[in-house]
């Protein structure tokens, strides 16, 4: 189980770096904001964060301090990553409403009060058993993920529509969807993750079954990503021949 879910893991790690920085050289050329948000906000919750904590659990007992300044690290960048991701769904998605802007200020505060409060808790002291400031980070990062999968996938229930009118690109179409699905996903996944420690009062690190658990969310959101932003020739075909014979 453990191997199986280093294997959860480690996928998701390489297919969300190998996307983010897509997105990234994307918007060095493009100059435009969506591309850069979404790549920073991937990065940030995935690889950066996934890989700082998992150094702050490796240096834990070799060096306590440097231990502590990559758990920092890790919700400096989850944090980052859910502000970035943030913007991204107000500005693609509900650029005209006050509440999507409303909602960014207050998530932003948030982080900041979720950071001071596990620096006065805990000081980052042990990465496998963080505090009530690093469980809201979580919870934060939960929220926005499942904001963002409803948003897009409700914009894909548009774009369909004018697919059907022959109004919209069919891959595009269908990389609202696979996005959608992907970061509900992870989403998912970390919500059950949240609720079950909450629920029995351990940690992950405790519960081997819910470690599984989540590198197996992680892999679906990660084949999901993979498919979405770096799609197979095959698949582009596919997808292109269904929206065809519709």
């Amino acid at each position: 189980m453990v191997a199986l879910g280093g294997v959860g893991f480690g996928v998701f790690f390489l297919v969300s770096l190998a996307v983010g920085l897509r997105l990234l050289a994307l918007a060095t050329r493009t100059h435009r904001s969506p591309e850069l948000l979404i790549g920073i906000g991937i990065l940030g919750i995935g690889p950066t964060g996934l890989g700082c904590m998992l150094g702050a659990a490796a240096l834990y007992q070799l060096s306590p301090s440097t231990s502590r300044v990559f758990t920092a690290a890790a919700l400096v960048a989850v944090a980052s990553g859910s502000i970035a991701s943030c913007l991204f769904n107000r500005m693609v998605f509900r650029a005209e409403s006050a509440g999507a802007r409303a909602w960014v200020h207050a998530m932003t505060a948030l982080f900041g009060v979720a950071f001071g409060v596990e620096i006065a808790t805990t000081r980052f002291a042990d990465p496998l058993h963080p505090g009530a400031g690093a469980s809201l980070v979580s919870l934060l990062c939960t929220l926005n993920l499942l904001w963002g999968a409803a948003e897009s996938i409700r914009y894909w229930r548009l774009m369909r529509r004018r697919l059907r009118l022959g109004l919209a690109d069919p891959l595009v179409t269908n990389r609202f969807l696979l996005w959608g699905l992907g970061i509900g996903a992870a989403g998912v996944g970390s919500l059950i993750s949240l609720g079950v420690q909450q629920v029995v009062g351990l940690s992950m690190a405790e519960l081997p079954v819910l470690t599984f658990s989540n590198s197996l969310f992680g892999l679906t959101s990660a084949l999901l990503m993979w498919v979405a932003f770096l799609p197979p020739a095959a698949w582009r075909r596919w997808v292109q021949r269904r929206a065809e014979a519709r």
